[in-house]
């Protein structure tokens, strides 16, 4: 990629896409979102789908971008996750 992009993340995960994406906004990192068609003998890797989302960050914002990346592999910022602590908190009281 031009202007010192690197690739973070390829992904059929909207979820994780998404969450991803919002994150990298919030730490005012900026992103590259390109879609990628996957090529068939690959579709396997990818769950079968045929096109897969790509993220590129500028070098320069590398670091921060994979700690948020690794947050997000942990579940720190899913929604589905952030519903699931709050359920378990509530469970916990009564």
């Amino acid at each position: 990629m031009d202007n010192n992009e690197i690739k973070l993340i390829k992904t059929v995960d909207m979820e994780k896409k998404s969450t991803l994406v919002r994150m990298l906004v919030n730490a005012g990192i900026s992103y590259l979102e390109k879609w990628e068609r996957v090529p068939f003998f690959s579709r396997k890797e990818f769950d079968g789908a045929k096109e897969a989302c790509v993220i590129y960050v500028n070098e320069n914002q590398k670091e921060k971008a994979l700690e948020i990346l690794a947050d997000v592999e942990n579940g720190v910022g899913s929604p589905v996750k952030h519903k699931q602590k709050i359920k378990a908190l509530m469970d916990r009281e009564e």
